[in-house]
């Protein structure tokens, strides 16, 4: 007899500043669509075919939002100060990446009505490409993808239509819910899938977990202790169940990490999913109490 705890699944963003001066526009590198003429007041494009690498060419969109897309720009800010007259982007560890992962943050949850990371997206910091930025360009870009998940599985998804407003309603279909916890033959997570919480399922979101500025990011396995820790009292409240000693024994746990380089900017947000193995789940488990939540116990396999 043993308790199934999850493996850790590192979700890894596609963000920009990698620590070099990027590669001229990798991914999202198109030319700008162009402006819109004189006669119309319709706003440039917001959207991209592709998504960008960390670095792109374009300012503003090259697509129409409504035509399909992989990705969404909600904010274009401007680099100030040092970091403006610099002859390259900072790097991620650096108090202007601090700066500009925050804003971007703070501008994506407007768009969207919520924190993006309660939803199947990613944010994305996107940088001018070197040839961009030694033409005096010094913009960064805040970008939105709507993924397929936010498991070790989970792919960009394309969309047409904007993300406005897209977390705003509580049943909006982007938010994150029930899961299905799949593992591979090593007993790893291998899939975290959506799935409705009134059908038979493993696991759920139940919300989101900040580590403290002290906690370093993971490499060894007793790294990860803060991790299970933070994800087991934020399953805690959400169930309504006392965090107290024997309560690892009530369920698994699934972090899902930002990425080293959204670390290094300052994203210490961690989605947590409770997995419940041992018995069949065909409902959500938001406030069941103690009596709902009974021990996670089973034969190992």
């Amino acid at each position: 007899m043993r308790r199934w705890t999850a493996a850790v699944v590192v979700l890894v963003l596609a963000s920009a500043a990698c620590g070099s001066n990027g590669s001229g526009g990798g991914g999202g590198g198109q030319a700008a669509a162009p402006g819109p003429s004189a006669q119309t007041s319709s706003p440039p494009p917001r959207c991209h075919a592709q998504v960008a690498e960390g670095t792109a060419d374009a300012r503003d969109g090259t697509v129409d939002c409504a035509a399909p897309h992989l990705a969404e720009t909600v904010h274009i800010g401007e680099f100030t100060g040092a970091a403006a007259t610099a002859d390259s982007f900072p790097p991620p560890v650096s108090r202007a990446m601090a700066a500009v992962y925050d804003e971007c943050d703070k501008r994506a949850a407007t768009a969207l009505g919520d924190d993006w990371r309660v939803g199947r997206l990613r944010l994305d910091v996107v940088l001018p490409s070197t040839t961009v930025w030694t033409a005096g360009e010094r913009w960064f870009r805040c970008d939105l993808v709507e993924l397929t998940g936010v498991g070790p599985d989970g792919k960009v998804a394309q969309r047409s239509g904007s993300l406005a407003g897209g977390l705003e309603a509580p049943d909006a279909p982007l938010r994150l819910r029930c899961v299905l916890v799949k593992l591979d033959r090593k007993a790893n997570v291998a899939t975290v899938a959506d799935s409705p919480c009134d059908v038979k399922h493993e696991g759920e979101f139940v919300g989101v977990w900040t580590a403290p500025g002290k906690v370093a990011y993971p490499v060894k396995d007793r790294d990860y202790v803060p991790f299970y820790e933070g994800c087991l009292k934020t399953i805690a409240a959400y169930v309504k169940v006392p965090y107290a000693p024997g309560f690892a024994a009530r369920t698994g746990y699934v972090p899902v990490l930002p990425s080293k380089n959204a670390w290094a900017m300052g994203d210490r947000d961690v989605r947590c999913f409770l997995w419940v193995r041992f018995r069949p789940l065909n409902t959500s488990q938001k406030g069941v109490g103690e009596k709902g939540f009974p021990a996670n116990i089973g034969q190992s396999s």
